[in-house]
């Protein structure tokens, strides 16, 4: 994956993107440890020495990659990345969050857009798909927003929170003409 080269944001945009840090790991595992905020989600542990120790999995060289989506004073909104990145069969998994207090601006689909266009564009990934669990109507409107389709129901395909759960499997394929 090309490293020096980042997703960016349109500039009209509150927001942008930048290479996360271990710094953020605090402002990350605050917002995500608001009431509600993991409730559809997969999310496990979000202290903020296991946020760090993920902080460390995304470094520069490193395939997975996640972005920090931050404000105009530089501080964390949100995150949005690429992860299970399999260059050999060209394609990878959307993940993202972004701060509650900040939703409802479109900015969650602005950083995912950037992501996904630069997967296609300048990793050449011919696949971007997303797992999103049933329940979370949020994010699948926001994958929906985004032209990815519906493939299908992956029944029991993860245990969130000790429990076996339903997710959908949503994907964009370059090339690939959304019938919406």
């Amino acid at each position: 994956m090309p490293q020096h080269v980042l997703p960016t944001l349109a500039d009209s945009l509150p927001a942008r993107l930048r290479i996360l840090r271990a710094s953020d790991a605090a402002a990350w595992s605050r917002y995500l440890s608001l009431p509600g905020v993991t409730e559809h989600t997969s999310w496990g542990d979000v202290s903020e020495l296991a946020l760090a120790r993920q902080i460390a999995h995304y470094l520069p060289d490193a395939s997975d990659q996640r972005w920090a989506l931050v404000d105009a004073d530089d501080q964390l909104i949100g995150t949005v990345g690429l992860n299970d990145v399999a260059p050999l069969h060209g394609r990878a998994e959307l993940a993202y969050d972004l701060d509650p207090r900040c939703q409802g601006q479109g900015l969650a689909t602005h950083a995912a857009r950037a992501v996904l266009d630069w997967a296609h564009g300048s990793c050449g990934l011919v696949r971007v798909q997303a797992t999103v669990l049933d329940s979370n109507a949020r994010s699948i409107a926001l994958l929906e927003r985004l032209g990815m389709q519906r493939e299908g129901l992956l029944n029991a395909y993860r245990h969130v929170r000790g429990q076996p759960r339903d997710f959908w499997m949503y994907a964009h394929v370059e090339g690939v003409v959304s019938p919406r």
